[in-house]
């Protein structure tokens, strides 16, 4: 069957207010270097997920990859500023951000031919794939001291979006409380407080991170992210790790040791994809 991909964005802005929306629709776009490569292997062509892009660790715990073989999606966000003196707004202004994504499948109807299927371009499926609604509240308290809480409800299908059977979807509540505190013109310390909240899965986690930096080279960092909610007492694990580092223009150094879960790991805005593993570990990554 003949692929099809369409996306359309919009986006509004004046000072201290925005808006943007996007929608897409994805049929038959599975292209990859090899036939029988299923999930994520071995894709060759680019299919944006529609989804934000979580730098917390537990918001980031149930990421999101666009369904190739037929998938509606759509993202809004609308961020606006609390003037500054304002009773909600305090001394300097306080930014809110508000976003929400939704996938779900396309509507489709089996042929019986080669095609497999026909499919009404304007019809949406009835299955949910991923759903994300998050709030974001960003104030500075004063000229050294800022903080961010953010509220994030994720529904994801893990069926679907991890090729798994009769599991079905995950349904979390996230809380993040972070503060980053300007002790000089080089030294800084960043904390997060986090928790994760679901029936499902691996059930509830928490999780605090610390990071001291010193301009413009250095970091070093640790956290403990603990499966306390888990029904396995034996599986109620604290995964903690340290980490330290040196950056240099566009080249970053990072060593570090500690027990790491599967998934996505980020220190310092900086995300990458891990196995699980107990050890040391070392990464050096560079653009040129």
């Amino acid at each position: 069957k003949d692929g099809s991909a369409t996306i359309i964005t919009a986006t509004y802005s004046r000072k201290g207010f925005g808006f943007t929306l996007a929608g897409k629709r994805i049929d038959n776009m599975s292209f990859r270097s090899e036939r029988t490569a299923t999930l994520n292997s071995l894709i060759i062509n680019y299919l944006p997920a529609m989804t934000k892009n979580h730098t917390n660790i537990l918001a980031a715990l149930y990421p999101y990859a666009t369904q190739p073989n037929g998938e509606y999606g759509m993202q809004s966000e609308l961020f606006f500023l609390l003037k500054p003196k304002s009773v909600l707004g305090g001394k300097y202004g306080t930014d809110v951000t508000l976003n929400y994504s939704r996938a779900q499948s396309i509507d489709k109807q089996p042929t019986g031919d080669d095609n497999g299927y026909t499919s009404d371009f304007l019809k949406v499926g009835d299955e949910i794939y991923f759903e994300d609604f998050n709030l974001e509240i960003n104030h500075k308290w004063n000229k050294s001291l800022r903080s961010i809480i953010s509220y994030v409800y994720i529904n994801y299908n893990k069926d679907v979006i991890e090729g798994r059977e009769g599991f079905g979807n995950v349904y979390s509540h996230i809380g993040i409380v972070e503060t980053a505190w300007k002790i000089n013109s080089k030294n800084s310390l960043r904390a997060e407080l986090q928790h994760l909240y679901t029936k499902q899965d691996k059930q509830s986690w928490a999780l605090l991170l610390l990071e001291y930096s010193v301009s413009p080279h250095w970091f070093i960092a640790g956290f403990d992210e603990y499966n306390y909610g888990n029904d396995i007492s034996a599986d109620r694990i604290h995964y903690y790790t340290g980490t330290f580092g040196y950056t240099r223009g566009t080249n970053r150094i990072q060593l570090g040791y500690g027990r790491q879960r599967a998934g996505i790991f980020c220190v310092g805005g900086v995300c990458r994809t891990v196995p699980s593993s107990n050890g040391f570990t070392l990464s050096i990554t560079s653009s040129f």
